[in-house]
């Protein structure tokens, strides 16, 4: 018998492919598959999005990637003795919904367990929303850390005298929201990226971080985040947790899959790697030491007052480091405040010069559209992307706030209608139009700025969309359109 594990479809929104349908490879769930496979429990991995990530089916808002449930070998289905669907994002959550009922369904003896994504700022909270699950058939939900939890209700799962004390385990008949996290991350096995569909990831020539070799796979150097950001679902998820791997564990993996693989290019998907600036300058001395030649981007975000001083900021250039993703937030010293997250403004301003200088690209994200921000705070955030564009910001992300389940600001915005509306276009707003504008505005002041200040740099990323070599996202957006549209007129020749 085998356990069987799903990787829901991606959905993209119609009136915005720009922003919506962001690729995130399942590195959770990898990790999971390999935990039990080192436990010698047979495992089945159903990629739906990435079996075929050219494959679409439409609905009234979004275009759907990927297999539909209905669509897979049933043969595999029926040798199953448990399902696990991973909830990756909260956009894809129509899709997550869709599996279960499927499942259930069709193979009503087979228990159902849901898995939460507790690593990613896309994902949501899944004690928060349980019922959403439950009330539909699913047998349990897996919170937090899932290498544990998940094991041992595979090991009991008709055992629910033992079942119903795991940590991090919630069903209809009990609940137990304490997180069982993993301490010593160093004793986990790489993820097992040999049982997914790699080559139709590569095949796309975009992904999450800015790509620019063929190959490239995420990593997760460190879990958690010790902030209290009020917009995030992370706090929950983690409850401000972080725990590191040691640099050694890190610059093993990257030997291994550099050997084994080929691959050239890492993507580290932690939610805040540069927490300790000592670790930091100790693994890319690694990096040096062992002449390990990749390029590794930082493309999820960190706070940039953990990457202390422009020595360490040297060191990252020297260890292949080519990007990093900072996330200023707003201009506005009220509505940081608000959001409960501490910034230094002349800290970023003098890093991004440094990383400029050093060839280390730079993002820099915003959030508009918090309950109370005035139109002050926006002239604020307008100046601040002025300033930074100046020293040397690559791009700019702007993200209206959408309430994700299990943030702090999750109950203060109604009328959303499904979760799966919960994306960085949140059209369902009554002040969507207002912020869209803000938006473009934001947006034109940085190509302005960029193109005063830093014109041969502008004029380089934009050969770079010819060339599918990527040095930020913002020139890869187009690419993924134009995919995405290709896509779409290969699927309309074929009807």
């Amino acid at each position: 018998m085998t356990a069987v594990f799903f990787n829901p479809q991606l959905y993209v929104q119609k009136n915005d492919k720009f922003t919506t349908g962001i690729i995130y490879m399942p590195i959770i769930l990898a990790y999971l598959i390999s935990h039990f496979k080192k436990n010698n429990i047979e495992t089945k991995v159903l990629d739906l999005y990435g079996m075929d990530p050219k494959r679409y089916q439409e609905n009234i808002n979004s275009l759907i990637f990927g297999y539909d449930i209905s669509e897979v070998d049933q043969n595999i289905l029926k040798n199953a003795s448990c399902f696990f669907v991973y909830a990756n994002q909260v956009a894809n959550h129509l899709s997550v919904i869709n599996i279960v009922n499927f499942l259930k369904k069709n193979f009503t003896d087979k228990p159902i367990v849901v898995l939460e994504n507790s690593q990613a700022v896309t994902s949501y909270s899944l004690s928060k929303i349980r019922n959403e699950f439950l009330d539909i058939g699913c047998n349990y939900i897996v919170i937090g850390d899932l290498e544990i939890p998940a094991l041992e209700l595979y090991k009991n799962i008709n055992n629910e005298e033992k079942i119903k004390n795991i940590k991090g385990l919630i069903s209809k008949r009990f609940s137990n929201d304490k997180i069982n996290f993993v301490e010593n991350l160093d004793s986990l096995q790489f993820p097992a990226w040999d049982e997914f569909p790699l080559k139709n990831y590569w095949e796309l020539g975009y992904s999450h971080g800015p790509l620019s070799n063929e190959k490239y796979l995420p990593m997760l150097t460190s879990r958690g985040c010790p902030y209290p950001c009020n917009f995030c679902v992370i706090p929950k998820t983690n409850e401000r947790k972080w725990r590191s791997r040691t640099p050694q564990n890190v610059v093993d993996e990257l030997v291994y899959w550099k050997k084994k693989l080929g691959v050239q290019e890492f993507h580290f998907e932690d939610l805040n790697p540069t927490v300790n600036d000592r670790r930091t300058k100790e693994l890319c001395n690694l990096i040096i030491q062992n002449d390990i030649k990749i390029d590794w981007k930082i493309v999820a975000g960190t706070k940039v007052e953990s990457i202390k001083d422009e020595e360490t900021i040297e060191l990252l250039s020297k260890a292949g480091c080519k990007y990093i993703s900072i996330s200023p937030e707003s201009g506005s010293k009220n509505i940081m405040e608000s959001i409960s997250k501490p910034f230094n403004y002349n800290h970023a301003l003098k890093s991004v010069k440094k990383m400029n200088e050093k060839k280390i690209f730079t993002q820099a994200c915003f959030i508009i559209g918090y309950p109370d921000e005035s139109k002050d705070d926006l002239i604020k955030t307008r100046k601040m992307i002025f300033d930074l564009t100046k020293r040397g910001i690559d791009e700019i992300a702007i993200f209206i706030i959408t309430p994700i389940p299990g943030s702090n600001i999750y109950d203060k915005f109604k009328d959303f209608g499904s979760l799966s509306n919960l994306t960085f276009t949140p059209s369902w707003r009554k002040d969507y139009k207002k912020l869209y504008k803000e938006r473009l505005i934001m947006y034109l002041i940085f190509l302005c700025t960029k193109f005063l200040f830093h014109p041969i740099k502008m004029f380089k990323q934009t050969i770079n969309f010819f060339r599918k070599k990527f040095d930020t996202k913002m020139e890869m957006v187009p690419y993924k359109v134009l995919r995405l549209k290709s896509f779409e007129n290969a699927n309309a020749k074929k009807n």
